[in-house]
């Protein structure tokens, strides 16, 4: 707000030892409500996150600075903000009007009126997390009618993962809005419930679908009747727990969504956690029949032991989805196919471009595959640019390129080859296989503190294009490599710095 204050007369800075704020010397005339009608209007954009002490006043007690009161009380809601395309709307916990939080009545007030004067006809994107007890004095139901142009909307945040909770009653009002907003086509919730899934099945125009679902749905309603998510094409879920996954694509279909993404907790301490992961694939392969891009985080808790088998079910329900492109699986458990099996699934993915399968925290998990698996998926997947596996690069496999007769294997898009702690050797006939087999590769994936990242960096010394040796690339980076330059090119992992960058590209113009 200062970049508009400091241009009215009465406006005075005052510095004290806890920092500097923004004084008014008498209130605002009619031609500095000009001045700011002027200058608001040029804004597009507007963050604004309010804590307990913020913004810095000249009171005490926590009432609110002379300048925001006069700020939410404008002559008429036109002078503040008029074309204004997108919002983020944030509130503190603690500034809050009950318990330890307590705040000046008037305070709060403002804050109300200050969110509902900046809705208006023009806004395109709204995200707003605000603590549970000023939902009630939120005329949320009013946001169709105020705002019908919504394209983007996101519901809770921060507050939520403190233990703050959306009023049943405000879900249920949400659930209303997402039914009226015609142009919703991209929606974040913090918070879910059955009432409110219902209204974003039937949102004809939603196109992406961001959830953090709680530990159990439990039994869901009828599913909806007609088309359910007709226009749905990416589905991001965020699962404190696996069986609220389980529920949600055993109530719905998502007939259209070619791009999933699922973060979730697995029990490893349960005699079921390698069946809870072979079920949800299973699932997902029943009910989303156009799927294109999968990425699985799956993370333990009470972890009393390190499972090592990932059997073939986990990756067979995918086997009939020829058109897939990326696939990334992140969980503790190994992959336990040898070179033979693993041939015969990537056949099935000729436009493989994306091929992860990351090993969580286990540091040296048993290795299978062979460079004969490593030759079989660069042929069967001429497309691929990254992929990651544990293999044996200590030597070269007889007979290892029956492939195309007597005429090596050349995959020419690879650029990045994660290898984990995959052993290595020093070895000539290695390094001119790899070079041969990879030629332009730029990056080779290690594990830190693994046995073999010497030998690994000696291979990358030999090979002809001279890859660069990284340490510990995390999952999230190599997702960014594979979204960057699309309108899904921000990191899908929730987190909440990132908050302001989750909508689409147009959202901000």
């Amino acid at each position: 707000m200062e970049p508009i204050l400091q241009h009215l007369s009465p406006a005075r800075f005052v510095t004290t030892r806890a920092g500097s704020y923004i004084k008014l010397s008498h209130s605002l005339s009619d031609n500095e409500w000009n001045i700011i009608r002027r200058l608001s209007s040029c804004v597009r954009r507007f963050h604004i996150f309010l804590e307990r002490n913020v913004p810095s006043h000249d009171a005490t007690n926590n009432v609110a600075p002379q300048w925001f009161c006069l700020f939410t009380s404008p002559p008429d809601p036109s002078f503040l903000f008029p074309n204004l395309r997108s919002l983020s709307f944030e509130v503190d916990r603690d500034f809050d009007k009950s318990g330890t939080g307590d705040i000046h009545a008037e305070t709060f007030q403002a804050v109300i009126r200050f969110f509902h004067l900046l809705l208006g006809p023009q806004l395109f994107a709204l995200r707003f997390d605000v603590p549970s007890s000023f939902y009630s004095h939120l005329d949320i139901s009013s946001i169709p009618a105020v705002s019908p142009n919504i394209h983007s909307l996101s519901i809770g945040g921060r507050n939520l993962n403190w233990g703050d909770k959306i009023p049943d009653e405000a879900l249920y009002q949400f659930s209303r809005v997402v039914s009226e907003l015609s142009h919703l086509e991209t929606v974040r919730s913090y918070e879910i419930s059955w009432e409110l899934l219902s209204s974003l099945a039937q949102a004809k125009r939603l196109r992406r679908l961001l959830l953090f679902l709680p530990n159990r749905l439990g039994p869901g309603p009828d599913r909806p009747s007609g088309d359910i998510f007709p226009r749905l094409r990416a589905l991001y879920i965020r699962a404190n727990f696996h069986t609220s996954c389980t529920d949600l694509f055993r109530w719905t279909g998502f007939n259209e969504v070619n791009e999933i993404h699922i973060e979730c907790l697995i029990p490893v301490n349960s005699v079921h956690s390698v069946k809870t992961l072979v079920d949800m694939s299973y699932l997902i392969s029943l009910q989303c029949k156009h799927l294109e891009f999968l990425w699985i985080f799956s993370y333990l808790y009470h972890h009393l032991g390190t499972p090592t088998a990932w059997p073939r079910p986990m990756l067979e329900p995918y086997q009939s989805f020829h058109q897939l492109r990326v696939v990334a699986l992140d969980t503790n458990f190994s992959l336990t196919l040898a070179d033979n099996d693993f041939t015969d699934m990537v056949k099935a993915w000729p436009h493989l471009e994306v091929f992860h399968l990351f090993h969580g925290r286990i540091r040296n998990p048993p290795v299978h595959l062979t460079l004969r698996g490593v030759t079989a998926l660069l042929y069967h997947c001429p497309k691929l640019k990254h992929f990651t596996l544990m293999f044996d690069a200590t030597h070269v496999p007889e007979r290892v390129v029956p492939l195309r007769y007597d005429t090596p294997v050349r995959n020419m898009a690879v650029k990045y080859m994660g290898v984990h702690t995959s052993p290595a050797a020093e070895s000539s006939d290695v390094a001119t296989y790899l070079s041969i087999l990879m030629p332009y590769l730029r990056v080779i994936g290690v594990k830190g503190g693994g046995d073999y990242v010497p030998e690994w960096f000696w291979m990358c010394t030999r090979h002809q294009q001279k890859p660069e040796l990284k340490v510990d690339v995390l999952p999230a980076k190599l997702y960014h490599l594979v979204t960057a330059g699309n309108e899904y090119s921000n990191n899908p992992r929730f987190q909440h710095d990132s908050e302001w960058n989750w909508k689409f590209r147009r959202d901000w113009k």
